[in-house]
């Protein structure tokens, strides 16, 4: 009788410090909020499935944020969601309005008919123009309603559907008075009171384990060395970056493990290093601090085996005992589980889109199929983010996850295990740890933008002044300044920085970032540099999709091959990766599109990580959307033969699959011309199942350039 497979689930927990320095107060309220949705269920979920052991990673920054607000900590949202309607001023209702929607339209928006009208009302005053005063928009009543709606979403779903007060205020709706206000801050009281002991209850009983990663969630193998960067992506630009601060990932890993130890009364005896993120030397400072196991992402591993792990057409592995094994570097350093990474993805970002007990069966199949081919024991690491997915999830995603942990518990070939457990007994050794984070395997996210070597440099700047004056500061100053140096090395900021990804709420990011590098500077006694001052973006918002326009018309060969370095030259460009935020696609299949127009057709070229017709061979297929004022259009694009296959697309089209893939669409089909805009979206599905969007957060919007427009590049 074969091996049961041992599945190893993580669910990773954490927000960064968004406490401002200088008032005491959070500026951003994610953490408040995530605890009253995912930080509670995902724990209680555990009560309906006695046989599952899951493993929790909890950041001490998460935990010591929630003592902060039960100690009577507050944030600005909160603080005017207590605020009577009657009294808000125009700035106050115009925060409200911005910010009081800030969840996901179709799952936490619409099912709830009063807050849907509410966000309706608002799209259709802004579409009048910008900068209306909300006051004259919306009553007292319906900022009121405004406000309980936006932390009514946020409730669990087990409140929300089991709690006699939650319950009364769902049915109501509407017309919220005072009172009922009152009603929802005792409910988030309760809420946050009761999470750390959820996750104890269940430690107790052993159904999970509970881990920790250093305090304030910095990147040990930069903080190390910063030339961990190039290292693990060669093809950097070089940057000048040189220190090793040892002493604050050590301070940091130690305080994590206390703060835990202390918390949960248990020392954790696992480490998941921020953003997946290991090294050699990182690994060294993990067995010094008596660390049992750590993790990261299959990539890293691949890199560091001698043969790479290799999947199917099917993107099943070919040698799953690689992937699946516990492994150790040396004798005395931690043992590490390496996650499946497409496994993990497919939680994260593919299976919101379908039917919860569709997904949950796809995803056991998908384990099992997996691990067939194995000779031996197999343990499958299943790591990821376990609060973020589920605002893209219908219900928070309670009814995939009851799915999925009612088809473990009873099938019969399958046992979860903690970390711990699946870290017992041999490992296999590694001949060599390649360096790299759970994103693409390496660290550009965080340190490859020059805005990222922007903050870096004014980390460092501080920490030098500090080092510089520390053998003369009192003791409780020494460590006030050393908690605003470590805050400012959690990877957040620097997640944040750069082209890769996106949020609306950048400028708090940096100003909370600046403002703890300015304290270290006021606490020194010492001027803060004029760089502090300024924002760290130095162009626009990071994160949102730089498009390089046509500097003129172009002739392309629709060949599906680069077959002439001026084909494309004058094209316009668009990095597809320079698109993220806190859920980013780890694996994008499009690196690149390039655009361009003659005087009848648009021109795309579409470049893939791998050989465009590598994908068509195996089972993947795109659609095409362009909408423009007439209307939308779609395309799909297959692959049969040695041939592209054009579905839907206009007369007159042609299109190729080669190395890249390259569209010829007449302008006429769009009923577009000259200075006209238009929106695209590519749709990746794979066996006939949606798979990937890109861009994942909505359409491009482009425009069809003029004479005047081209002209513009000209050069004499």
């Amino acid at each position: 009788m074969p091996a049961k497979i041992r599945l190893a689930l993580l669910w990773h927990m954490h927000q960064p410090c968004y406490r401002n320095p200088f008032s005491g107060r959070f500026d951003l309220p994610w953490l408040r909020l995530h605890a009253l949705k995912d930080y509670f269920g995902m724990a209680h979920l555990l009560e309906e499935f006695p046989a599952l052991r899951l493993t929790f990673n909890i950041v001490p920054s998460l935990l010591a944020g929630l003592e902060a607000y039960q100690g009577g900590g507050g944030d600005v949202f909160g603080d005017l969601f207590r605020k009577p309607a009657a009294d808000l001023s125009p700035d106050e209702a115009r925060f409200l309005v911005r910010h009081f929607f800030s969840i996901h339209l179709e799952n936490h928006i619409q099912p709830f008919p009063r807050y849907h009208d509410l966000h309706q009302k608002k799209m259709r005053r802004l579409a009048q123009g910008p900068d209306p005063d909300w006051l004259r928009v919306f009553s007292p009543a319906e900022l009121r309603d405004l406000q309980v709606w936006f932390q009514l979403t946020y409730l669990d779903e087990f409140y929300r559907e089991n709690d006699p007060r939650a319950v009364s205020l769902v049915r109501k709706g509407k017309k919220f008075s005072e009172e009922d206000k009152k009603t929802v801050a005792e409910l988030e009281a309760e809420v946050l009171q009761r999470v750390v002991p959820e996750y104890r209850r269940f430690l107790e009983k052993g159904q999970c384990e509970i881990c920790t990663s250093p305090f304030y969630h910095p990147i040990l193998p930069l903080l190390l060395d910063p030339q961990a960067g190039i290292a693990a992506n060669p093809g950097l630009n070089p940057y000048d970056l040189d220190f090793n601060w040892e002493e604050d990932a050590w301070g940091q890993l130690q305080a994590g493990l206390e703060w835990s130890e202390r918390t949960f009364g248990v020392r954790p005896r696992g480490v998941w290093p921020p953003e997946g993120g290991l090294s050699e030397a990182t690994l060294r400072l993990l067995a010094r601090a008596g660390v049992a196991w750590t993790a990261s992402d299959e990539g890293i591993l691949s890199r560091s085996l001698p043969r790479p792990l290799e999947r199917d057409g099917r993107l099943r592995l070919t040698d799953p005992g690689a992937l699946y094994s516990p492994y150790r570097l040396r004798g005395n350093e931690p043992t590490i589980l390496f996650r499946d990474h497409l496994l993990s993805d497919l939680i994260g970002f593919y299976y919101q889109k379908f039917p919860a007990r569709e997904a949950a069966a796809d995803l056991l199949g998908r384990i099992k199929d997996g691990a067939a081919s194995s000779a031996g024991e197999v343990t499958v690491p299943i790591v990821l983010d376990g609060e973020n997915a589920w605002e893209f999830y219908p219900r928070s995603g309670r009814d995939f996850l009851r799915a999925f942990y009612r088809l473990l518990s009873d099938d019969p070939d399958i046992e979860t295990v903690t970390f711990s457990q699946a870290a017992a007994g041999p490992a296999r050794e590694l001949p060599r740890l390649r360096c790299g984070s759970w994103i693409n395997a390496n660290f550009d996210i965080w340190i490859g933008d020059r805005d990222d070597q922007r903050a870096w440099e004014l980390l460092k700047a501080a920490r030098d002044a500090f080092g510089a004056a520390r053998a003369v500061l009192a003791p409780e100053r020494a460590r006030e300044i050393t908690e605003l140096l470590y805050i400012a090395e959690g990877s957040d900021w620097f997640w944040w920085y750069g082209k890769e990804n996106y949020t609306p709420d950048i400028e708090i990011f940096d100003s909370l970032f600046r403002l703890n590098l300015q304290k270290v500077y006021l606490l020194l006694d010492q001027p803060v540099p004029a760089e502090l001052l300024a924002p760290v973006p130095e162009a626009a918002p990071p994160g949102r999709l730089q498009v390089a326009p046509p500097r003129d018309r172009i002739a392309a060969k629709i060949d599906g091959e680069i077959s002439d370095f001026y084909e494309w030259l004058d094209a316009g460009r668009v990095d597809i990766l320079s698109y993220g935020g806190a859920m980013n696609i780890a694996s994008p299949i499009v690196k690149t599109l390039h655009y361009g127009f003659d005087h009848d057709r648009i021109f795309l070229r579409i470049d893939t990580k791998k050989a465009a017709r590598t994908y068509f061979e195996n089972g993947f297929a795109l659609d095409l959307r362009l909408d423009a004022a007439a209307g939308a259009w779609q395309g799909a694009i297959g692959f049969e033969g040695e041939a592209a296959i054009l579905k839907g697309f206009a007369a007159g089209s042609s299109g190729a699959v080669g190395h890249v893939i390259e569209l010829g669409i007449p302008l006429v089909a769009l009923e577009i011309g000259e200075g006209d805009e238009f929106r695209l979206q590519m749709m990746w599905s794979f066996k006939g199942q949606p798979f990937q969007a890109i861009p994942a957060h909505g359409p491009l919007s482009l425009k069809v350039p003029g004479a005047r427009d081209y002209a513009a590049f000209w050069q004499v």
